[in-house]
């Protein structure tokens, strides 16, 4: 579901904010939806143990929750009015339009190179956390040697920790530093953070050593999340104002669609990897390469994203 309305919250920001207020509705915005994504898995660990643990029924718990909680909104969602559209019920050319459509959407985007870019790197975003996101329950198991529900510590608090401070230094920073740099920022700092975090685990082996480690981890969480701020509400301004008011939907429609289609390849990747690599290998090289790529790609930040 939130692949049709989302979009359109998107790309209707531009049209009830000003311009110069854009940073500030997109970081309202990022806040406010991943913030509640990240409550819901922060809360999943607790609520698992508070009804017995896997061993029982504590993840059986979470769903029934989770249905409660949608068949709340549903109820709240059916007292909203909603505006006549003029409906004339199925279109034969429905096919042929949609093709059309689409079509126009994939060639501005090719042609347009400050579309395309916020595009890659808010993609590339959602891939990295949903990377990091399976890599931690093993992480976590592995070298912090807890419970897998302590994912909820490690990453998920932390991770929200960073989206407030990001969201603060945003404010701070939106008139003193080009929107390119911070993007460039935000991917450098998050391929270090998991550098470091890959680091820590395979450097850090003795019992003396496992509070360092879970420092560092959290850490790195915490830089992660200002990094998806400084990545995410950039990208999505850049994109409102340069793309065309009649785009807009579709473009932000290419976004979601983007980001789901690689939100599967973590989960599929790391159960191949983690099978013959180490979990603190794989976070060190991928933070390597994501921030060797940052840094190439610092020139065609600053040039196309001021």
């Amino acid at each position: 579901m939130s692949q049709v309305f989302t979009p359109a919250e998107s790309a209707t920001i531009p049209n009830i904010v000003k311009k110069q207020e854009l940073e500030r509705a997109n970081a309202l915005f990022l806040f406010t939806g991943f913030g509640s994504v990240l409550l819901g898995y922060g809360l999943a660990g607790p609520v698992i143990q508070l009804f017995g643990g896997l061993e029982k029924y504590g993840d059986q718990s979470t769903f029934i929750i989770a249905a409660i909680l949608t068949a709340i909104g549903f109820v709240l969602s059916s007292t909203l009015t909603l505006d006549s559209n003029g409906h004339r019920g199925f279109d034969p050319q429905l096919f042929s339009r949609t093709n059309k459509l689409t079509r126009e959407v994939l060639h501005i985007t090719r042609e347009n190179i400050k579309i395309l870019i916020p595009i890659i790197m808010l993609t590339l975003m959602q891939f990295c956390i949903g990377l990091m996101a399976i890599l931690f329950i093993d992480f976590v198991k592995t070298y912090l040697r807890l419970p897998s529900t302590s994912t909820s510590y490690f990453l998920i608090i932390p991770l929200g920790f960073g989206l407030s401070i990001g969201v603060y230094l945003l404010n701070k920073l939106k008139e003193k530093v080009s929107k390119g740099y911070m993007i460039y920022l935000g991917a450098l700092a998050f391929g270090l953070a998991m550098l470091f975090i890959g680091l820590g685990g395979y450097v850090t082996n003795s019992a003396g050593g496992i509070f360092f480690l879970r420092v560092i981890t959290a850490s790195g969480a915490v830089v992660a999340g200002i990094s998806a701020v400084f990545i995410a509400v950039h990208s999505r301004t850049i994109l409102q104002k340069n793309t065309p008011e009649k785009m807009l939907g579709r473009v932000f429609a290419l976004v979601y669609a983007s980001g789901s289609a690689v939100t599967p390849i973590p989960i599929l990747l790391i159960a191949l990897i983690t099978e013959k690599v180490d979990v603190a290998i794989v976070f060190l090289v991928f933070g390597l390469i994501f921030a060797l790529l940052a840094q190439a790609a610092k020139p065609v930040f600053l040039k196309n994203l001021s």
